[in-house]
């Protein structure tokens, strides 16, 4: 789902720390925007003090610059406080990015001019229960997956929705995949590509048994 239009007044630009050709990039996109006005940040996406700043909003957008793990990061980091995120890929995967390292500066020439959207991304929240005990929660991107781990036999799974049986299972694992996530594990095994902007979850029995 598309949104109204949209300026970034203050971005924030991060990179892998292990990836120097990223990081490298990362800077060059801050001193272009330095010199568009902005006050524009750079740093890992894993600096605590960049963390905190995104946790209280203090920037209105993250550029992600490498692969499509370095997108899943900052969904991670962005999610709570709803800042919207521009990935450029410098990996080798890029199927969550659509800006390549060769055109940002158009992309952002558009994004200036007032020619670019936020796009909404449904995500999933993940919460492990067992006997009445919370022993994690999480929000995800792409999937959340139920597996049978270090067991080598399948496993039975149950899948619900709203309290009423949907489907039953007996596989490796269940994939619980959004639109985006799609076109990555759920793909893997088996599953079909979807729209990204569509608000559907995917189940995907993982090595699925009779």
């Amino acid at each position: 789902m598309m949104t109204e239009e949209f300026i970034p007044k203050r971005p924030v630009v991060t990179a892998h720390p292990k990836m120097p050709e990223a990081f490298a990039e990362a800077a060059a996109i801050q001193s272009y925007l330095k010199g568009r006005g902005l006050d524009s940040t750079c740093g890992s996406i894993y600096d605590e003090d960049i963390r905190r700043r995104v946790k209280k909003s203090e920037f209105d957008m993250l550029v992600a610059v490498g692969g499509d793990g370095s997108v899943l990061r900052a969904g991670h980091l962005c999610a709570p406080s709803h800042v919207p995120i521009l990935g450029v890929n410098t990996g080798r995967i890029g199927f969550l990015i659509q800006v390549d390292r060769a055109e940002w500066r158009e992309y952002f020439e558009k994004l200036f001019n007032g020619e670019a959207w936020i796009e909404n991304r449904m995500m999933l929240h993940a919460d492990h229960v067992r006997a009445g005990e919370q022993l994690g929660s999480w929000n995800a991107l792409n999937e959340v997956v139920v597996a049978r781990g270090p067991n080598l036999r399948p496993v039975r799974l149950t899948a619900s929705v709203d309290g009423r049986q949907l489907a039953g299972y007996v596989a490796d694992g269940l994939i619980a995949a959004t639109a985006t996530g799609s076109t990555a594990y759920a793909l893997a095994a088996g599953g079909p590509i979807l729209p990204p902007e569509l608000r559907n979850i995917l189940l995907v029995p993982i090595a699925p048994h009779l």
